[in-house]
């Protein structure tokens, strides 16, 4: 009897602990769940706040400010912090949207570039020309920390949240094929300049002194040849001292080298030695045109007839040397005469491209509208993309665009009565140049300049100038020019290992065969060289980046 009644109280006591723990589970689950439904609410609520907060058209773009981190780099003409420069207040004024800025001049911002990414703390967003885009074919940000996941694939919000871009790409969607990676996605919004004239560069001769030694304009490579003799060893300027130098470049500039006068021996050249010829990617640096432009150029210096200090100098001396007060140079390049002198009325004329030896007359063709892939991106950290894109957007509406580049109104630029925009005449004292970057982000901004903007423009003398030269030059120039490409991260890499040091060698190369000859007992050890230093990997990793591009719909 005892022990049935022991029976039965353990049995009653393990029900009770079973019924116990079921209540605490239930009471736990209770809690766990109601904590769940708190957070959710919380979340919904804070979406809704959001919401409301967030207009999808019309400015302001939020109704409480809203702020964002944006990270870029600026130029050294622009004195002011960003925060400070009065475009950045009227658009903070127009959208109520606060930025807040981690600006790092040129110099520095790879650099700090890298140190952004490696930190894991993301801006919202990235801000400026050639912050994020590929450089000198090593660097492939968009792309990798695209598919990495750390930028925002952008073409939804675009098409959603960016009226003034994508209207712009519906008309000109040869844009949309260049910003899109392969992966098919967008990472970027685009820098677009049509303002930019065909050719970079043109070739200049001084007048008077062909008066002087009863010359013409040159025609030919040979021609050029008998006229820079002719230069040499005359006072020529009359200031009774043998100071003459017939001709004069500076290396590795792409405004003053003379990458183009290569093309009168039958192939262009660039300064790292990459061009596109009938649709294929050339290293022109191990090519038998270019030798024999190499050998050609020998030839001038040999003789005194070329600037000993071409490989050496700097822009101002160079500059200094043209612009000399009693002209000491007889033939020069440079972006024009305008930009040189600030008048075209000068004893210097335009040089037609020179026939070579086969006849060939070819002059370098200046990349297209596309100035950046990713002069504005949005990172995986940003808690407002919405914002963060229509706040973009603006920058592409046309006074906001304008005064973004040109400078603001009324102190870089004004409008004439019939709706042209015609630049301020500086004060004595000051440059064009720094009315422009006085209160707008200028060169370092998004830029966004369309034939539309463009024709706005008066025309100013260095533009004329530059439009009578494309008129001159364009005939000579080829159909197309390599673009900016993406590359696989694994292409990137072999590109950034293979490429500095192989356009490194043939630098070095190049100048020393003009300088001091050599060039036919050592080319052959010289191209063998350069394969070994993977010369014909680089080119087909080119090309296939390129293949790529070319077959994209």
């Amino acid at each position: 009897m005892k022990r049935t009644i022991s029976a039965i109280l353990c049995m009653l006591l393990v029900l009770n602990m079973a019924l116990v723990g079921c209540s605490k589970k239930d009471e736990s689950t209770d809690n766990s769940s109601t904590s769940t439904s708190t957070s959710q609410e919380t979340k919904k609520e804070t979406e809704k706040a959001e919401n409301e907060n967030f207009n999808k058209t019309g400015l302001p773009i939020v109704k409480e400010p809203v702020t964002l981190r944006i990270a870029g780099a600026k130029n050294q003409a622009i004195a002011k912090s960003y925060d400070e420069l009065q475009f950045f207040k009227d658009l903070e004024e127009r959208t109520n949207v606060h930025i807040e800025w981690d600006i790092t001049p040129n110099e520095g911002w790879q650099e700090k570039k890298s140190l952004i990414f490696a930190s894991g703390d993301l801006p919202d967003a990235f801000y400026g020309m050639w912050v994020l885009q590929n450089g000198a074919y090593t660097e492939n940000d968009l792309f990798n920390y695209g598919q990495q996941g750390l930028l925002l694939p952008l073409e939804d919000l675009m098409k959603e949240y960016a009226p003034n871009l994508t209207s712009f790409l519906d008309e000109n969607s040869h844009y949309v094929k260049d910003i899109t990676a392969p992966d098919g996605h967008i990472y970027g919004l685009p820098g677009i300049d049509e303002s930019s004239p065909a050719v970079t560069e043109a070739f200049f001769i001084n007048t008077d002194w062909l008066k002087k030694v009863g010359k013409e304009i040159p025609t030919t490579t040979d021609e050029l040849y008998d006229v820079l003799k002719a230069f040499k060893g005359k006072d020529l300027n009359g200031n009774g001292k043998e100071d003459e130098i017939p001709m004069s470049f500076r290396f590795k500039d792409g405004n003053k080298g003379i990458y183009s006068l290569f093309g009168s021996f039958g192939l262009l050249d660039s300064r790292t030695h990459i061009i596109l010829d009938n649709e294929k990617v050339i290293f022109t640096a191990m090519q038998p045109e270019y030798k024999e432009a190499i050998q050609y150029f020998h030839k001038l210096f040999a003789e005194g007839l070329i600037d000993q200090e071409a490989f050496t100098h700097d822009g101002k001396v160079y500059d200094s040397k043209v612009k000399n007060k009693e002209p000491i140079i007889g033939s020069f390049v440079a972006w024009g005469l305008n930009s040189m002198f600030g008048t075209t009325e000068v004893d210097y004329a335009p040089v037609l491209p020179l026939k070579g030896p086969r006849g060939d007359q070819k002059w370098s063709r200046r990349p297209g509208g596309l100035r950046s892939k990713g002069a504005f991106v949005i990172t995986s950290a940003c808690k407002y993309p919405e914002v963060a894109m229509r706040w973009a957007n603006e920058l592409y509406e046309e006074d906001t665009a304008i005064q973004s580049y040109r400078g603001m109104y009324g102190v870089a630029i004004e409008k004439t009565p019939e709706g042209k925009i015609k630049p301020i005449t500086p004060p004595e004292g000051k440059k064009a140049g720094e009315l422009r970057h006085a209160e707008s982000p200028g060169v370092s901004s998004l830029h966004f300049m369309p034939k539309a903007f463009v024709e706005k423009n008066v025309q100013t003398d260095g533009n004329r100038e530059k439009d009578e030269l494309d008129a001159m030059y364009i005939p000579f120039i080829p159909d197309k020019v390599l673009p900016e490409l993406f590359y696989t991260q694994e292409q990137s890499e072999r590109l950034g290992i293979l490429q500095s040091d192989i356009v490194e060698y043939a630098n070095e190369m190049y100048a020393k065969w003009m300088m001091n000859g050599g060039i036919e007992e050592e080319w052959d050890a010289y191209v063998k060289k350069l394969k070994d230093m993977g010369v014909e990997e680089m080119v087909q990793i080119l090309q296939d980046a390129y293949d790529v591009y070319a077959n994209a719909k």
